[in-house]
């Protein structure tokens, strides 16, 4: 049972990529969510700051998001060079129109009693869910990048929303929802979006990923010599589906991405990388959608920033003005 947030639309493609499964059979009644950027951060500065709307678009700096070691994700402004013009807590990313900050709050959902094998009412259990925006400084202008549900029918609900790396003006967001409705056991789904901080809007960047039909069929003979029974398993008609593309940064700040393909397996079977009924294998994608490209080579100012600051892990790089 995949999540999906949109359909797969497949292109031919004559290369096949080898993959890594991630892998593990143990069932787990209460999956851990995915590792999360998101934190609690201070509203966008008001008008009368002496931060205006337009930092980033002063020539040649460039906003590049991070962490160093395992402390929370900050944001340097960088001008050519490699020089630090400042820093700041949390997550900002420029456009056009100015820079957008990261906001991720948790907040609570109204659960649902339910009745159990034996006849028994259990009570509503705990309920949790994480809102995402991007607050744009100076105004204070909202963009809603996910909002959750404020009630639900489950009897246990706990919801996250992470953000997992970005390029340029898209943000990388993965969700993960565990669910208790009071049956054998609880289960976790899981959702992926791209959202373009330049437009405000989700865009379905799965549906431009090239060579999909040959990264399914290597996943599906990945997944299938890890089973149990590897020739039972080739008899099965259902391909792996492409569920997500995680963007990642070299020492040198060239950009990597990775799709992730699952399918369906028992719960027994799951490996938590996905949903719950669910296995996934990882793969390099070796060209980037066309919409990326104007990121996929950093500009100097981010080499020198990576050579001048060891141990920053980069989540990604914006600058206004830049053209896709």
């Amino acid at each position: 049972m995949l999540s999906r947030l949109r359909m797969l639309r497949s292109r031919p493609a004559a290369l096949i990529v080898s993959l890594a499964l991630i892998s593990g059979c143990a069932a787990r009644p209460r999956p851990a969510p995915a590792a999360s950027t998101d934190i609690q951060l201070a509203p966008a500065p008001r008008p009368s700051e002496p931060q205006a709307a337009g930092d980033a678009a002063t020539a040649g700096v460039v906003l590049i998001w991070g962490s160093t070691g395992e402390g929370t994700p900050r944001t340097w402004h960088v001008a050519e060079g490699g020089a630090v013009i400042r820093e700041e807590p949390g997550i900002v990313v420029a456009t056009r129109r100015g820079e957008w900050r990261w906001e991720a709050r948790a907040k609570e959902v109204e659960t649902t009693p339910c009745e159990l094998w034996d006849g028994d009412t259990r009570e509503p259990g705990e309920g949790t869910a994480t809102d995402a925006e991007l607050v744009l400084r100076g105004d204070g202008e909202r963009q809603a990048v996910i909002t959750a549900p404020d009630q639900d029918e489950s009897n246990e609900f706990q919801h996250s929303a992470a953000l997992i790396g970005s390029v340029g003006p898209y943000l990388f967001i993965e969700e993960r929802t565990y669910s208790d409705l009071c049956g054998a056991h609880g289960s976790e789904g899981a959702a992926f979006t791209v959202w373009d901080a330049e437009r405000g809007a989700a865009v379905d960047l799965l549906a431009e990923v090239s060579g999909v039909p040959s990264l399914q069929r290597a996943a599906e003979a990945t997944l299938d010599d890890l089973e149990e029974d590897p020739e039972a398993a080739r008899r099965e008609k259902d391909p792996p589906q492409l569920v997500k593309i995680a963007p990642a940064y070299d020492a040198r700040g060239s950009l990597r991405l990775t799709a992730q393909l699952a399918r369906s397996a028992c719960y027994a079977c799951g490996d938590g990388a996905w949903s719950s009924y669910s296995r996934s294998a990882t793969a390099p994608i070796p060209r980037s959608p066309g919409r990326l490209a104007a990121w996929a080579s950093p500009p100097p100012a981010v080499q020198a920033f990576l050579a001048q600051t060891p141990g920053v892990k980069l989540g990604g790089w914006s600058r206004a003005g830049q053209d896709e």
